[in-house]
């Protein structure tokens, strides 16, 4: 049985309640938890979309807007206000908040990931932060009316309930006040913590239905501000979507002491050893990055590099450079890839996306260089909750290809890129 959930957009607001120490102004010690309100904000929270943690579709609209995905989380900087409100802790309270989707659609993904379910009916919440644990409290209240619903069946409610209620159990256990930091030993033993309790829920849904895979996800921290993430999921009778694979990242951070800045570099490896049969998925990925993050403003760096043995040799090996920009009002990438294997001089091709924000809406225009010398450019537009396709492909030079006969008008000397709406009616 399956439960119509109404889908979430990235204008969706959610509101709700918590607890957090409250240290009366001027400092009185000892602190005491006090409850707090966690004011509305949109699931696309400016702070939260240049820290990197908003999660949602670029190519996938409801009513004009984003559809929210698996690990959303709306990120630092939501107003919260304790009772009473004079609390000097607010500040750190500040940058260390979060609204983490609990609840997502297994069988329903977009862009590669299952579908976030948050709404009042049926009540799924989002875990917010707390002190001394992290509250199911907060509740989306504006997507009831939404056309367009998921269907969420009782193994995905059920792994996201014992999910939830082991992440409190291991934020109670390890909790501490704010000038207490945990031993290298504890930050050891909360990673495996967290790694069974994925463990534990994904196998509970993989006994009840083997499409799930079992899914292991610990993060874990060391002296100097080291971070490693082991994220491992397989035993999927379903390996198409769900490919059978283990990831290890390594992060060094340096953070001031309200979090607020940030500076950080990286690596990251993946194997993937089943796909479905899909020769171009399995094998290796790795990457090297650096970046840094302040109020408002991201900036990221990475060299990537990956290899499928089975593939193509067109196919087999590419390497990566990408530069990426996130502030409130929009974002930029650029993208250049090599791929050894093509025919001589075809190897190399650029990608360039920006997307600009604006209060009628967004507008995303993406560049591709191609390997054969042409550029296509594709705008899609994202505003009054109705969206538009544009793409052109134009030949290398200054020569523009031919306009189709009995295509609408667009810019002079464009021409259709094959198979694609051009210029045509909103999706």
């Amino acid at each position: 049985m399956r439960v119509p959930v109404p889908v979430t957009r990235s204008n969706d607001f959610s509101a709700g309640s918590s607890s957090h120490l409250f240290l009366a102004i001027p400092p009185a010690p000892p602190p005491t938890i006090n409850a707090a309100i966690e004011i509305p904000i949109p699931h696309a929270w400016p702070p939260g979309e240049s820290a990197g943690k908003v999660q949602k579709t670029t190519t996938v609209f409801v009513n004009g807007k984003n559809v929210m995905l698996d690990l959303h989380d709306c990120g630092p900087v939501i107003p919260q206000i304790t009772i009473p409100p004079l609390n000097s802790l607010f500040p750190l309270q500040l940058f260390k908040s979060k609204r983490a989707v609990t609840m997502t659609c297994f069988s329903v993904r977009m862009n590669g990931k299952t579908t976030a379910c948050t709404g009042l009916w049926p009540p799924l919440p989002l875990l917010a932060c707390g002190d001394p644990v992290s509250w199911p409290t907060t509740l989306t209240f504006t997507n009831m009316c939404v056309n367009v619903h998921v269907g969420m069946s009782g193994v995905d409610l059920l792994g996201g309930l014992l999910l939830t209620l082991a992440t409190m159990a291991i934020d109670y256990y390890f909790f501490r006040l704010p000038d207490v930091k945990l031993s290298p030993w504890q930050e050891l033993a909360k990673g495996f913590a967290g790694a069974a309790a994925s463990g534990v829920a994904s196998a509970v849904q993989h006994a009840i239905d083997p499409g799930y895979p079992i899914r292991v996800d610990t993060k874990v921290k060391i002296p100097d501000g080291i971070e490693i993430k082991i994220v491992a999921s397989a035993l999927s009778t379903d390996t198409i979507n769900n490919p059978q694979k283990i990831s290890i990242s390594i992060e060094k951070k340096v953070e001031d002491k309200y979090k607020s800045h940030a500076a950080s570099i990286g690596a990251s490896g993946e194997y993937t050893w089943d796909a479905g049969g899909d020769a171009t998925k399995e094998g290796f990925k790795g990457q090297l990055s650096a970046g840094g993050a302040a109020p408002g403003l991201s900036i990221k760096g990475a060299a990537a590099g990956e290899h499928h043995p089975g593939a193509s040799e067109e196919q087999r090996t590419k390497w990566t450079l990408k530069k990426e920009e996130a502030t409130p009002f929009g974002s930029e990438s650029k993208q250049i890839d090599y791929n050894p294997g093509t025919p001589d001089g075809q190897g190399w091709s650029s990608k360039t996306e920006r997307l600009v924000k604006g209060q009628s809406g967004d507008q995303r225009t993406t560049t591709m260089a191609n390997p054969d010398g042409s550029t296509t450019v594709t705008v899609v537009e994202n505003r009054d909750n109705r969206v538009t396709v544009k793409t052109r492909k134009y030949p290398g030079g200054s020569t523009p290809l031919p306009e189709k006969n009995g295509s609408s008008a667009g810019p002079s000397g464009a021409a259709d890129t094959a198979g694609s709406n051009t210029w045509g009616p909103p999706l």
